[in-house]
C-alpha cells in the first residue's frame, strides 16, 4: 500500500462576511436587503389560458393552459 503525505501549514484564517461586493480599484456595491413580496393565492386554483409566441409553437401547439 502506498501513502500520500501532504506537507502543509496551519489553515489560513477565513475572511469575515461583509454586506457589500468589494471591486478592486473601483469601490464597493451594497447587497440588497430582503423585502416582503406578495405571493399568489394558490387556494383559489385559478386557471390561466393564453397564446404562445415563439418557442416552436407550430410544432407544440399555439395555446397553453396553466394552473
Amino acid at each position: 500500500m502506498s501513502k500520500v503525505h501532504i506537507i502543509s501549514g496551519p489553515a489560513k484564517r477565513t475572511p469575515t462576511a461583509v454586506g457589500k461586493a468589494i471591486i478592486d480599484g473601483q469601490g464597493s456595491v451594497p447587497y440588497p436587503s430582503p423585502k416582503e413580496s406578495a405571493a399568489p393565492n394558490t387556494a383559489k386554483g385559478i386557471t390561466v389560458t393564453g397564446k404562445k409566441k415563439g418557442m416552436r409553437s407550430a410544432l407544440r401547439g399555439s395555446r397553453f393552459k396553466s394552473c
